[in-house]
């Protein structure tokens, strides 16, 4: 590993970008008019089942800091080994979210079990389930694997800004920018995944769940058009 590597992966650099982040966002989020709707619903389920796995795209993770109300429940992220997925994680951390790392970039058993445990424990958990290397906008199988085994709801977070940077990266990750629009959105996944599943029929319901996670977006971005 290079120096500038090295230096990039240390606590105290983590900490110093992450400040700037959390800054910028709250400077976004402060001077935006915003628009929410969804939420309550999502609070409703969690008073239900004591936790729900809530699902964003890659490309929309800016504003996850405010995808859950933290000081009414618990909530933690997966963040990825990749240097988008550790920063992603000190800006999570920085707003008070926990987070779950996988190590190896991929999720294992170990992760597994931690994520399935905070579940049944009360502990929400958010994924970007086409993350941490895409193809942008396919949904893995992930969150069905956890709704399957927890039997708790799938809700859809999204946002969309009236004025935002898209960036150079494969999910062309939107980056809000201050004195816009901004329309943050949830909807419950209405869509019951049995115990018992095969393979296949766990491909297809991911690809279901894609398939609302795009109506979802799209119904944030005619929000702010």
């Amino acid at each position: 590993m290079s120096f500038g590597g090295r230096i990039a992966k240390t606590p105290a650099v983590n900490r110093v970008v992450a400040a700037l982040f959390k800054a910028w966002l709250r400077l976004a989020w402060a001077t935006s008019r915003r628009e929410q709707d969804g939420w309550d619903r999502v609070a409703e389920l969690v008073e239900r089942h004591g936790a729900v796995i809530i699902v964003c795209w890659h490309q929309r993770i800016m504003l996850t800091p405010w995808m859950f109300d933290l000081k009414r429940y618990r909530c933690q992220s997966l963040t990825s080994a990749k240097h988008a997925g550790r920063l992603v994680g000190w800006i999570h951390r920085a707003f008070g979210m926990g987070t779950v790392p996988m190590p190896k970039g991929v999720l294992g058993a170990a992760e597994m079990r931690l994520v399935l445990k905070g579940l049944k424990d009360g502990v929400s958990i958010g994924i970007s389930p086409d993350g941490p290397r895409g193809p942008a906008r396919v949904a893995k199988v992930t969150p069905i694997q956890w709704a399957r085994a927890a039997q708790v709801p799938v809700v859809v977070f999204t946002f969309a800004g009236s004025r935002y940077w898209a960036w150079k990266t494969w999910d062309r990750l939107h980056f809000p920018l201050p004195f816009g629009r901004l329309a943050l959105v949830w909807r419950e996944w209405e869509r019951s995944v049995p115990e018992r599943l095969s393979p296949p029929e766990a491909e297809a319901l991911a690809a279901e769940l894609g398939a609302f996670m795009d109506k979802v977006t799209a119904e944030a971005d005619a929000r702010v058009a």
